[in-house]
This record gives structure tokens, sequence and C-alpha cells, in this order.
């Protein structure tokens, strides 16, 4: 069982972004995610294709988490603009690791979050008569915009 940090936020650094995800239920403990929210764009000048996606993802946080791999991820579905200010319910808090802390380390895991979309993020290409396989494009370079990378606490 996770150890409790207590029943105030733990605060962090000033210069590190914090907000609540929106909670369904009323109950429970807040547990730290790193959110990242990018909008992405898509060219392909041949097929006249130009896209923009906006993405948000989570990862879980906790207190031995060092670096973070994007690559467990978790897309959500709450863009920046609908994060809480203030909590939605009283309850207590499982502890920050001390690099969500660190501005130095905070800043390192927000450049990964921009390298991992550029590297993962696929528009999938709608499939011609003459080329059965499917395809697919990455963003187009410098395509990546990284709008917030913030702790979020969630209710779980």
């Amino acid at each position: 069982m996770a150890v409790l940090a207590g029943p105030s936020r733990p605060l962090g650094s000033p210069d590190i972004p914090q907000f609540f995800l929106p909670a369904a239920r009323p109950k429970g403990v807040y547990a730290p995610r790193l959110y990242g929210a990018a909008r992405i764009h898509f060219v392909d000048r041949k097929r006249k294709l130009d896209e923009t996606r906006v993405v948000s993802f989570v990862v879980a946080l906790d207190q031995a988490t060092r670096a973070i791999d994007w690559d467990t991820a978790q897309l959500t579905p709450v863009p920046p603009d609908q994060l809480l200010k203030d909590a939605p319910a009283a309850a207590k808090y499982l502890p920050l690791p001390p690099g969500a802390m660190e501005v130095k380390i905070f800043t390192r895991w927000a450049k990964a979050f921009d390298r991992w979309l550029a590297r993962t993020q696929r528009l999938d290409l709608p499939v011609k008569p003459e080329a059965p396989e499917p395809a697919s494009i990455g963003p187009k370079r410098g395509g990546v915009s990284v709008e917030l990378v913030a702790i979020a606490w969630e209710l779980t």
C-alpha cells in the first residue's frame, strides 16, 4: 500500500504548474500524474492533406519515479481548458516524486514529451486501390507544439 502524503496537496516548486483532473467520484485519494497536451500538425501535399490534432496524455507518477517513460502514457479526453485549479473534492494525497518538485528534472520530462510525440504520433492515410497496404505519416517537421506539461492530480 502506498504511503499517503497527507490531507493537503504537496506543493512542489511554484514554477511547476499543478492542476486537478475533473472527478467522476467525489471520494478517494489524489494520485499525481504527469499531464501533457499538444497540437500535432500532419501534412501530405501529394494527398492534399493538412490536419491538426489536439491530444492529451497522462503518465502515473509514484514516489520512485525518476525518469518518465512516455510509452506508458494513456490518452485522456481532458483538454487543458478543462483542468481545474482547485480540488473538486476533499481527499488525501499520495506524495510527489522528488523529480516532480525540481524544475530542471521537470523540464527534462517536458522535453521528452515533445520528442515522444514526434516519434510516436501517426496519422493513418486513406487506403488507395493501387496500394492495399495501409499507410501513415508522422507530424511534419516542427509540427509538434506542446501546449502544457503539468502535474495533474487524479482522484482515484
